[in-house]
């Protein structure tokens, strides 16, 4: 499938995109119909695909239903979401699938990525670089996420990008391998890109080696497929047998294994690396298991849920989706716990702990473990914030306002991140009575996102009571 530009279609179909985008802000609800129809017809168009999406948060108007339950639960594997059978045999029916749960909800993440996904197997460059980028955007803290959108920018070309994603991530990663070699893989594409290498010939001709140019782009097309990954996972299988004791070979495998969504036998060959005399006392491998049980839990929570969705009345679907969203919980408690009792001078896992016991309500403790992670430079900005939310919650409106206001002072640009902060210090004067410090804040929003959250509603309640 080729992606087409909104100028090359019919022109009453250029003119009702054009109406439709005129009416967003007024009357989204009217824009997402005429928008949605005519990228279910012409899905190759990006542009009117983006005023639909537009179109649909307009609408829900920062109120989406059920974004708490995915936030920080975001797997890398588009192989392993809802909807993953559809994706191999009919990605194109995937993509409707997705756009149709977007409809629904434009904050739901396994939407993003089932739409990034089909439309990377159906090489639209474009579109799976939007996808990622609206999946990024609901938890920039995600690194799966932030490695989707850079192998994104990397197939498309768009090399700065992937390397300023990269960057946030690697600082909130450190010992993500993958995050390395994507940051490397953007700065050698940004190099060839500043030579011009391709003026006078290919990429292939500039290799000598032509084993090795065959392998990188295999290495580069292996994401967009079952069959790339699986071929990888032989020859990785092969160089292990040539050397049993290279542990970046059964690495290799395990991340396959783990792009495809089969997390048994990612887990077999991180325990076989942990076996070997360098992977004994790698803390990374002992990291990944945990994060590979957790991502295995989560795709039964995945699956469980679309089965709910066709069956939204059965009883014990759903009782089964409690106990897994229960075990899946209680896993990544006793996991942050055991982290910070092993490594007690590692501040980032104090943020981990501390966002869980948030979730459970547990204020003291979380605050707590969020003042010390205040210590790492990696989770200061997510720790603040969160903070400045604790004590929010505990009615410590004048403590709060402190937290969020060094936060907002730390994060450059103005990003969704930054937003947030601004809604809560918002909330925190509100709440203390200062309505002047409270309209400064969202009032400051309101200029840069008139649509964001409730803000709208707030600047017009303000001036309609003066």
């Amino acid at each position: 499938m080729e992606e087409v530009y909104l100028k090359d279609l019919d022109s009453r179909i250029q003119k009702q995109v054009e109406n439709a985008r005129k009416a967003i802000d007024k009357n989204p609800a009217y824009a997402v119909d005429i928008l949605a129809n005519i990228v279910s017809r012409h899905p190759g168009c990006l542009e009117a695909r983006k005023f639909l999406r537009q179109a649909q948060q307009k609408a829900a108007g920062g109120k989406t239903k059920g974004l708490g339950k995915f936030i920080g639960k975001v797997t890398s594997l588009p192989f392993a979401m809802s909807g993953g059978s559809k994706l191999k045999k009919d990605p194109a029916a995937a993509m409707e699938t997705a756009e149709q749960m977007l409809g629904a909800n434009p904050a739901n993440p396994a939407a993003h990525k089932m739409l990034g996904a089909a439309a990377e197997a159906l090489d639209l460059e474009g579109t799976t670089a939007f996808a990622y980028e609206e999946l990024y955007k609901l938890d920039q803290s995600n690194t799966e996420s932030a490695k989707l959108l850079m192998s994104a920018y990397i197939q498309a070309g768009r090399s700065k990008e992937a390397i300023e994603v990269g960057d946030a991530a690697y600082r909130a990663n450190p010992a993500d391998d993958e995050v390395q070699a994507l940051i490397k893989k953007a700065s050698v594409q940004q190099t060839m890109e500043k030579g011009k290498w391709e003026e006078d010939k290919s990429f292939r001709e500039k290799l000598k080696d032509e084993d090795e140019a065959q392998k990188l782009e295999q290495a580069s097309r292996a994401k967009t497929g079952e069959s790339g990954l699986r071929s990888l996972i032989e020859e990785a299988k092969k160089a292990v047998e040539a050397e049993p004791e290279n542990m970046n070979n059964y690495r290799d495998i395990a991340n396959s294994y783990r792009k495809l969504g089969e997390y048994d036998d990612a887990l077999e060959w991180v325990g076989k690396a942990r076996q070997l005399e360098a992977g004994r006392a790698d803390a990374n491998l002992e990291r990944l298991v945990g994060t590979l049980k957790r991502e295995k839990m989560q795709k039964a929570i995945e699956t469980a849920e679309e089965a709910l969705e066709a069956n939204p009345e059965d009883a014990s679907m759903k009782a089964e989706l409690e106990k897994l969203r229960e075990e899946e919980r209680s896993f990544r408690r006793k996991q942050a716990e055991e982290l910070v009792n092993r490594y007690p001078n590692e501040f980032s896992y104090r943020f981990e702990l501390g966002e869980l016991l948030f979730e459970d309500g547990d204020m003291n403790k979380a605050i707590e473990n969020l003042q010390l992670a205040l210590r790492s430079p990696k989770v200061r900005i997510n720790a603040l914030i969160l903070l400045g939310k604790s004590y929010l919650s505990k009615g410590f409106h004048d403590m709060a306002a402190e937290q969020l206001q060094t936060a907002k002072s730390e994060i450059p640009g103005f990003n969704d991140q930054k937003k947030d902060v601004l809604y809560q210090l918002g909330t925190a004067y509100e709440q203390q009575g200062d309505m002047d410090k409270a309209m400064k804040e969202f009032k400051a929003l309101y200029s840069a996102d008139i649509s964001y959250r409730d803000v709208a509603q707030k600047i017009d309640e303000f001036y309609s009571n003066k």
